[in-house]
């Protein structure tokens, strides 16, 4: 009997997970297909026929590809730069903690604050008509809701360079400083130690980086809603106007252009993983220090101070703007300050308030499945070797590969018939969709990291289960808890499109509230208001923290 169970225990561990996402991507992509092919509500493939011969989306997908291919390679392009010129610096906790602080915004957030900074009355115009470079607003270009997408692509540059950092940094971490100096030896460059020396192992992850980059930006909603230009549209904001718009005869398209997305997607991740499978080398053992001449050390510095400005700059705007009551053009600061725009968020404003606290419970239950679901599914990968295991590895990372709003679509008509439609439950279980795999991911590099030698010498002291893992795996797994926390909560807190699907104007969340608040309100208002994203967050993490600390305790008191 403890044989049979030890050889399935693994199954239970990963079967949640599992189950989980198979079912929501399964059932979803099936009924969106299905929903695609109603044709005036009889089967039929002319809806495919039709969408490629409509002008509006040909306009659309292309202008989609053309932003997801230039944002992606232009966050991995310069985020590499960063990595390898910053890394003495990015060694540390604290200017690590700095680079990756734009993570605690949702995407449309930021691209606000990056509205607030380099739109024609923005901050960085106005500095230059200061310096005398600059005449007047209209002498800056254009670059939020124009038809090439720059501001767009400017958010999501600026908003995925910290997502770079974090896979890159690990990487150099282990990188043998000894063939570095080798080829310095021989007399090679800078480029002949990426090439020969990094490159090997820093292309896997560079590989997965874009894929999940690509994936994300080609099929978001948020910031092209936000940001974009009325034609041509992203095919996400597409998709939106004819599900949501008043002629219901276009719903079957909708469903349509995302299907279309999904395989345009899928395709491309399966060329590029093809062109670059023969390459991949993986890193098998870890080297201490970096050795750097002084030049190297100068770049370090500079790249640093650069990360900081990205990092810091648009929070400082967004903070000040908070306050000011009256910010003209051509001036440096604020002539008049206020609390006006906190006032009115505090007390004047309700909505927001019961807002908060829906988008609060929503990410503790989301997070709290995370957890339960992510623990056993990422020790299952760390430590079991099984076949088949490459396919589960694909299908719990398919959520991040796989548009959620197709997803979503799908999945909307069995949440109505199961009444989870219009309900927290639902946006909660849809919510899973894009932070399940995240969780599994960074829970995985935690258990890999601890490794299993401490565990064996517990079990074979008699401990059992439940106990080796308060005692051993708990305490060193609280860095990758606190990760999961801030990029769950993160993520769940900037949905709008599948929370607006599903929750039906019922459930009314924080990014639900934003948009009409973008559209109507003072930027004093809307930038009090943005900083709330990034207070929840640090809430949650507090209110985490302090319940791990007592758990911790009360086990070692035990």
């Amino acid at each position: 009997m403890m044989k049979w169970y030890s050889r399935i225990k693994g199954y239970f561990y990963i079967g949640p997970a599992i189950f989980l996402i198979v079912s929501l991507i399964g059932y979803g992509i099936w009924m969106a297909f299905l929903e695609s092919i109603k044709y005036f509500y009889v089967p039929s493939l002319d809806v495919y026929r039709d969408l490629f011969s409509d002008e509006q989306f040909i306009a659309s997908f292309v202008y989609s590809l053309r932003v997801a291919m230039i944002s992606t390679f232009l966050s991995i392009l310069i985020g590499l730069l960063l990595v390898r010129s910053a890394y003495p610096k990015l060694r540390n906790t604290f200017p690590r903690l700095i680079a990756w602080i734009p993570m605690l915004f949702p995407h449309f957030v930021w691209g606000y604050m990056l509205f607030l900074l380099l739109s024609q009355s923005g901050l960085i115009p106005s500095l230059l008509n200061i310096l005398g470079f600059l005449g007047g607003p209209k002498d800056f270009p254009i670059l939020f809701k124009d038809s090439f997408g720059i501001g767009i692509i400017l958010t999501y540059v600026w908003k995925e360079i910290p997502f770079v950092l974090l896979m890159l940094i690990p990487i150099y971490e282990q990188l043998s400083n000894n063939r570095k100096e080798l080829v310095y030896t021989l007399g090679g460059n800078q480029w002949s130690v990426f090439w020969n020396v990094e490159r090997p192992y820093v292309l896997p992850v560079l590989v997965e980086t874009f894929f999940i980059v690509f994936a994300f930006v080609i099929s978001a909603y948020e910031v092209p809603a936000l940001l974009g230009a009325t034609y041509p549209k992203m095919v996400s904001v597409l998709t939106y106007d004819w599900f949501f718009g008043s002629d219901w005869t276009k719903q079957p398209y909708a469903y349509a252009a995302m299907i279309v997305l999904t395989i345009t997607i899928v395709v491309i991740v399966f060329i590029t993983f093809l062109l670059t499978k023969r390459t991949r080398i993986h890193l098998s053992h870890v080297n201490g220090e970096t050795l750097r001449n002084e030049g190297e050390r100068s770049s370090s510095l500079s790249s640093y101070f650069f990360i900081i400005g990205m990092s810091l700059v648009p929070i400082l705007v967004v903070v000040i703007t908070s306050f000011s009551l009256e910010w003209n053009f051509g001036e440096l600061l604020p002539s008049r300050l206020s609390n006006r725009g906190w006032h009115v968020l505090i007390w004047h404003a309700p909505q927001i308030f019961d807002a908060a606290i829906v988008s609060i419970a929503i990410s503790v239950f989301v997070l709290l499945i995370n957890l339960l679901v992510g623990f056993p599914a990422a020790k299952n990968l760390a430590f079991q070797s099984y076949r088949g295991k490459s396919i589960v590895e694909t299908l719990l990372v398919s959520p991040i590969l796989i548009p959620t709003i197709v997803i979503a679509l799908g999945v909307h008509l069995a949440f109505i018939r199961l009444g989870l439609a219009n309900h927290w439950l639902g946006v909660v279980l849809v919510h899973l969709l894009p932070t399940l795999p995240y969780t599994i991911k960074i829970l995985r590099a935690g258990y890999e990291r601890v490794g299993k030698k401490q565990e064996e010498v517990a079990y074979s002291l008699g401990s059992k289960e439940m106990s080796t893992f308060s005692l051993i795996y708990l305490p060193q797994l609280l860095p990758s808890i606190r990760s999961v926390v801030f990029l769950v909560t993160v993520i769940s807190l900037g949905q709008y499109f599948i929370t607006a699907l599903i929750g039906g104007g019922e459930v009314t969340t924080l990014s639900i509230l934003f948009f009409p608040y973008f559209q109507t309100a003072d930027d004093t208002v809307i930038a009090s208001f943005s900083i709330l994203f990034a207070v929840i967050p640090i809430m949650i993490w507090i209110l985490v923290e302090g319940a791990l600390k007592v758990m911790i305790q009360i086990i070692n008191t035990r």
